[in-house]
């Protein structure tokens, strides 16, 4: 059995789904996902469900929750199905921060040409355009000027384990790395909040199944999936994840049945802030 909510643009199934079968595509930073593991003894109930495609069982959203469940010692997880090849489904990406963490002797340009790379400046247009065209190219932007990093891969899969490298270089001399969407990494850029942002290429849904199915992952925060609809708040109770498929998901249409829903418009910040619509269990 599986709950289901209408929207215009996406069809949404809610469903208590077997951990085992899912595929992620990217990793998971074992910090963050043993936080959640204390959240979920807090609250005593699964707050959100992960998104994940019907058809390919790939994980679009919730990575660290399927980890955390797992090393909880749940089978079930609270799963809101979908057709990944709905046109309404976007692919977008982080961008990478750079903010000081302690003092540093020189600027960021010199400090990451000290670092071995070799930096282009390039124009704003160009830069813009092979943002357009999703260049598999790193570039880096900073209040006055624009450069790109030569020496990188362009299969996508090695530009952002290249781009996770310069991270961890950029932290090692003391700066501190943030993951912004593209329009809020600029606008810090301009209003001199963040002293550069690295630029990151979107990446294919094709190329995310391929790689799931190959049981590989992309690096941490290589993806951002914006869908028209996103469910909230099922708040399903922990003890229904290690019952057996069918007698948690009899459970599951009955409790969402017994609820109100309300969609509410985009641009809400709950215990985050969401792009999309939201549809909220009351």
């Amino acid at each position: 059995m599986v709950f289901r909510v209408s929207h215009p643009k996406i069809e949404l199934e809610l469903q208590l789904y077997e951990i085992k079968k899912l595929h992620i595509h990217e990793e998971i930073i074992t910090e963050s996902a043993e936080k959640l593991i204390k959240t979920f003894k807090d609250d005593g109930y699964a707050k959100h469900p992960i998104l994940v495609d019907k058809e390919t069982l790939v994980v679009l959203d919730g990575t660290h929750r399927i980890w955390a469940f797992k090393h909880a010692g749940y089978k079930l997880i609270p799963v809101c199905f979908m057709d990944y090849k709905n046109s309404n489904i976007i692919v977008k990406s982080w961008f990478r921060t750079i903010t000081k963490r302690q003092e540093t002797s020189k600027n960021v340009i010199i400090d990451i040409k000290d670092l071995g790379y070799t930096l282009r400046e390039t124009s704003k247009d160009e830069l813009q355009t092979r943002i357009d065209k999703n260049k598999c190219t790193i570039c880096i932007i900073t209040l006055k000027k624009c450069y790109i990093v030569f020496g990188t891969s362009r299969r996508i899969k090695e530009t952002y384990e290249d781009i996770k490298q310069l991270e961890k270089n950029l932290e090692s001399i003391g700066y501190k790395i943030g993951y912004e969407t593209r329009d809020d990494a600029i606008r810090k850029v301009k209003a001199g909040k963040i002293l550069a942002a690295i630029t990151t290429p979107r990446i294919r849904k094709q190329e995310i199944v391929d790689i799931a199915l190959a049981g590989e992952v992309f690096v941490h925060k290589a993806t951002r999936h914006v869908i028209p609809a996103r469910p909230l708040f099922v708040n399903v109770p922990f003890k229904w994840m290690n019952l057996e498929p069918k007698e948690a998901n009899n459970r599951l249409v009955r409790y969402l049945s017994e609820r109100k829903l309300k969609l509410l418009p985009t641009g809400q910040t709950l215990d985050r802030r969401y792009e999309e619509e939201l549809y909220i269990f009351e």
